[in-house]
């Protein structure tokens, strides 16, 4: 299906070294989430703008985010504090020029997002109802209910449907970036209702998301397939830290509702953890307790199941009033009713799940890549925030921050459009794709999860490699989402796995049996840090 905003021209023609039918605009961008969105409706008052989005223009990890926006927004809090909850998180690798710069920007993004329409929670005298999440020193968290993203997203859509210089294209997945003298000049997708189609513009902006079908449990939804990881890194863009896989602590751990995510806002709400003998069991771990950065809370949990040799854990939120728990969560709280489980008075049952890449395409402070013409902003990048963890309600804001910053200094105009290459990549036979992102899935999880080990890493290597051999090994075959989806999906493995082997101490996400760890400059508190800080 494709969608086109009122107004505007966008010149259509077909390329000539090719035959293949052609677009032009100033600015292309690749993805419908808040970053994508953010971009195209900043960029659109410089220019025209096409948006490619690969299922349904609400479908993106923005949708499904619960939790809400960090930013310093009260009397009580300070910019200064949001950096340094930031740094402590990111466990000494933040770059804190892109922390202090993300946390400046903070209360803007909020203000932009309200003056398009978005609604959030306030208190009775009118201020905004702000919430406190794990690894915060203060409540920051600027919410809509328990469905912050899928608010933020519902205004972003109105807004780009109604901009008069923006064209979307829904069902259209990328297949490469097109370059010409080592510059990004657009991107080669194939779109439902069209065909096959090249989209040039000046500056491309890459906003697909994130890689949590690298896993067979994330909280992900089905698109977040490493798309812009592969795409980028086919033309040579820097990729960096994507052995840093956040896996969530708490997601519902049952059979009808696998991987449902219980927001960190309801340990922030008071939720406490306990094992199956009921005992709170983060006095072990971590003074912080339930509190503490996602990363020590994942692993504590890992530790205690597999120390009582059980499959969950619960969150505990019954001491809390009804009345108040229905009003704050009423997206999970009738989700859980509806599998039998009142939050307001039983346990519910959890287990990490992935949930976030706090690695990817390295941008600077402006979203540029490595590739001239080409820009980055979202889960996709690297560009510093998050460090070896990412503290909980960054990334929205993340989103907001970059894409906005991008949008100021991105090129319009006419670019070159002749490709240096013609080649599309290959296509395999949906079943065989379907049995590769198995056996590849399982790789992942096994060896490289939330505990790694030198073995287990090694035969990740070895397995990735030899699942990405076979897929090019295979017949040929018509094209179809799914085997594009599972080859990106594979080259973003083996830079997971690369980055895993490489980091030889424990810091963060990265957790090695095998590695030493050391003590973060940036916390009293025992966290992992890397060699040579």
């Amino acid at each position: 299906m494709r969608l086109t905003s009122r107004g505007g021209t966008f010149a259509i023609g077909s390329d000539h070294t090719t035959g293949m039918e052609s677009q032009t605009s100033d600015f292309l961008v690749i993805g419908s989430g808040l970053a994508g969105l953010s971009f195209a409706l900043r960029a659109a008052e410089r220019g025209r703008v096409v948006v490619l989005t690969k299922g349904e223009i609400q479908e993106s990890n923005t949708n499904w985010a619960q939790g809400g926006i960090a930013a310093a927004v009260s009397e009580s809090d300070s910019w200064e504090l949001h950096e340094e909850d930031t740094l402590i998180a990111g466990a000494g690798l933040c770059d804190p020029a892109a922390v202090r710069y993300l946390v400046q920007e903070a209360p803007r993004a909020i203000e932009w997002l309200i003056s398009l329409g978005a609604e959030f929670d306030k208190e009775t005298d009118g201020d905004l109802a702000l919430g406190r999440e794990g690894g915060h020193s203060r409540h920051r968290i600027v919410h809509h209910l328990d469905r912050t993203g899928g608010e933020v997203e519902r205004a972003m859509i109105a807004a780009v449907r109604n901009h008069p210089n923006i064209e979307i294209f829904e069902h259209a997945f990328v297949t490469r970036l097109l370059t010409h003298d080592s510059a990004c000049i657009g991107a080669s997708a194939m779109v439902e209702s069209i065909g096959h189609r090249y989209f040039f513009a000046k500056s491309t902006m890459l906003a697909t998301g994130g890689a949590g079908k690298l896993y067979q449990h994330s909280t992900n939804p089905s698109v977040a397939t490493a798309d812009g990881v592969a795409l980028a890194a086919q033309v040579g863009a820097k990729i960096e830290n994507m052995e840093f896989m956040q896996f969530h602590p708490t997601t519902l751990y049952h059979p009808q509702m696998r991987s449902f995510l219980i927001t960190e806002a309801v340990r922030g709400a008071g939720g406490t953890l306990r094992n199956h003998l009921g005992r709170r069991f983060m006095y072990d771990y971590d003074s912080r307790l339930e509190l503490a950065p996602r990363d020590v809370v994942a692993r504590s949990i890992e530790v205690e199941m597999k120390k009582h040799q059980t499959w969950c854990v619960y969150l505990d939120i019954s001491h809390k009033d009804s009345a108040s728990i229905r009003h704050e969560f009423p997206t999970i709280y009738e989700r859980l009713k509806s599998i039998d489980i009142e939050m307001d008075k039983d346990w519910i049952p959890v287990v990490p799940a992935q949930h976030y890449s706090c690695g990817g395409v390295v941008t600077d402070l402006d979203g540029q890549t490595s590739v001239p013409g080409l820009y980055a902003a979202g889960e996709v990048t690297c560009t510093g925030v998050h460090g070896a963890n990412r503290l909980a309600s960054n990334s929205l804001l993340e989103a907001l921050v970059f894409a906005g910053a991008a949008a100021k200094v991105a090129e319009g105009g006419k670019p070159e459009e002749r490709p240096d290459s013609t080649d599309e990549p290959k296509c395999i036979a949906e079943s065989e794709s379907i049995r590769i992102r198995r056996a590849m899935q399982k790789v992942m999880m096994s060896d490289v999860g939330i505990e790694r080990s030198n073995a287990g890493l090694a035969e990740a290597k070895q397995g990735i490699n030899e699942l990405i051999a076979e897929y090019d090994s295979l017949p040929s075959a018509p094209f179809s989402t799914h085997p594009l989806e599972t080859r990106n999906l594979l080259l973003a493995a083996r830079e997971v796995v690369a980055g895993a082997i490489a980091r030889k101490v424990n810091v963060g996400l990265h957790f090695n049996v095998d590695n030493p760890t050391a003590v973060s400059p940036y916390s009293a508190v025992p966290e992992p840090t890397p060699a040579g800080s």
